[in-house]
């Protein structure tokens, strides 16, 4: 019986079942083998709903909308533009700044690509990137901002492990900053792999200016 339910579990992945069905009928399936009561699933997600911190989560998602229908992608790149674009290969690193940005604000990578994607992947190729690196750069860039406050998973994460009790005590607010020097260090490191792999790529400067910059702001 239990082989059949795994059989069908698999399935059910395979066969494109959203995933919160997936992992609800695997965290079943792992009760019952375990011979626990089914209905300690219920109180459980009664007991982690009720936490008052949950609450940011619809208002995280609001606020990406509001964001996306507002043209903050337009902006975040326009200032991102004016900062670095002067930089050896600068709109890498303003796809990386801004795509960080925009996640942190929305929580939600897929969102970043669709509302940056747009802008940023034409001109990636305008420019002189190569079309293979422009939709790498578009796509990788979308999660960097899952690192940074206000981010959905890290308080999702730091929900879950406090219900659980695990490891040392900690609050929301260490794991925002225990999240900042991850997050540099991979935009620092794809910048460096956008230095190298177009190394031989001669790729248009923006000249800085400040006038520019004030008025991007």
């Amino acid at each position: 019986m239990t082989t059949i339910s795994f059989i069908a579990l698999a399935l059910l992945a395979i066969g494109g079942a959203p995933l919160f069905v997936v992992i609800l009928a695997a965290a079943m399936l792992g009760f019952y083998v375990a011979e626990i009561p089914l209905q300690a699933i219920t109180i459980e997600i009664y007991r982690i709903a009720d936490t008052p911190l949950l609450i940011a989560l619809p208002l995280f998602t609001l606020i990406g909308y509001l964001l996306a229908e507002s043209r903050t992608s337009q902006r975040l790149v326009n200032i991102s533009q004016s900062l670095f674009g002067w930089l050896p290969n600068g709109l890498s690193i303003i796809a990386f700044v801004t795509c960080a940005l925009f996640t942190a604000f929305t929580g939600a990578s897929g969102v970043t690509i669709v509302a940056i994607g747009a802008l940023l992947y034409p001109a990636l190729k305008q420019v002189g990137y190569s079309e293979n690196f422009s939709l790498g750069l578009v796509t990788s860039s979308g999660s960097l901002g899952l690192l940074l406050a206000p981010s959905l998973p890290l308080i999702l994460y730091g929900i879950i492990a406090q219900q659980m009790n695990v490891g040392e005590p900690f609050t929301i607010q260490d794991l925002f900053i225990a999240g900042l020097l991850p997050a540099l260090l991979m935009i620092i490191l794809l910048y460096a792999w956008s230095l190298w792999t177009n190394r031989k790529i001669q790729l248009e400067k923006a000249p800085f200016s400040s006038r520019a910059a004030l008025d991007a702001l």
